[in-house]
């Protein structure tokens, strides 16, 4: 685990990893989860949208900051950006908002999310609380998920972002790529329906939705069965300008998204300003989403995780 370089380290940083990764990987019983090479070069190569539509003066609003830089970000060539995740577990309530929207945006079934809210308790009787963790897929610089399938089914966007190939990442290649990932972001889709079994099969779960640059539907067949999921960092709404959904719709601002390569960025002075851990960095694959690992109100430890 690497402190980010802007802090120093302190003697408790290793328990405080464990303890959150034991969050995001943590056992069954506490928690579940609640494109062809061709589309990868075309959306990869892609021309950022243009005519954004003004954005209002808001000064203090963090989410108006990001939305700018983002499509400033957006204006300079793919392979100058270096997209990446600050999330805030002092923030987060645990009201799973990324959660749904996230499902709502990307047509997710009952097999997964692309995100999850894991909990656990922190402090000592008296002052005891629950610090709540948001997670999603780390789009590490080198995943194991694409180490785990052959080579032409997981590619590693120019910007960051780790993207699978659809028509190829099923079956068995979609169960070992869910296998490898230390993060558990990865989930295979059957094609299944929360509202199967009801009167009526809704629309909502049958509605076409865009994935790296190509639309896609679980009921006609377009998507494949057993296919391997997981969160891109909503790549279509970035590419058209706009924040990801859970970032976008968190009520408490415990997620920031960002580029970077600009050192004035929203996410880099997080960086600058916090000390932040990156879950399984010990493994080397440099995952792109880092938390920030301050102080807890109410509880007399340093963190949540120093006792652990």
């Amino acid at each position: 685990m690497k402190i980010n370089r802007f802090r120093d380290l302190i003697p408790s940083a290793a328990s405080r990893r464990g303890f959150l990764s034991s969050l995001l990987g943590g056992s069954a019983a506490a928690m579940t989860w609640l494109t062809a090479g061709g589309l990868f070069r075309s959306s990869a190569n892609a021309s950022p949208a243009a005519g954004f539509a003004p954005l209002p003066d808001v000064p203090d609003s963090e989410i108006i900051r990001q939305q700018r830089e983002l499509q400033s970000a957006l204006a300079r060539p793919l392979n100058t950006r270096r997209w990446a995740m600050v999330i805030d577990p002092r923030k987060c309530t645990g009201c799973n908002t990324c959660t749904i929207s996230c499902r709502a945006e990307n047509v997710t079934g009952p097999e997964g999310s692309y995100r999850r809210v894991a909990q656990g308790p922190a402090g000592r009787y008296p002052a005891v609380t629950n610090i709540f963790m948001p997670s999603n897929c780390a789009q590490c610089d080198d995943p194991p998920c694409q180490r785990a399938v052959p080579n032409g089914m997981i590619l590693k966007r120019p910007d960051g972002i780790v993207e699978f190939d659809y028509t190829k990442l099923t079956g068995d290649y979609a169960r070992k790529a869910a296998d490898a990932c230390p993060y558990r972001a990865v989930h295979v889709d059957e094609g299944k329906f929360f509202t199967t079994g009801t009167p009526a099969e809704q629309a909502y779960e049958k509605r076409d939705f865009v994935e790296y640059q190509r639309e896609w539907n679980r009921a006609d067949g377009t998507l494949p069965d057993s296919v391997a999921r997981k969160c891109h960092f909503c790549l279509h709404r970035v590419e058209a300008g706009m924040l990801p959904a859970c970032v976008a719709n968190c009520m408490c601002t415990a997620m920031a998204f960002g580029d970077l390569n600009d050192s004035g960025s929203f996410v880099n002075k997080l960086l600058r300003e916090n000390r932040t851990i990156r879950i399984h960095e010990e493994l080397g694959i440099e995952p792109r989403v880092h938390y920030i690992e301050e102080k807890i109100e109410h509880v007399t430890q340093y963190s949540c995780a120093t006792c652990h």
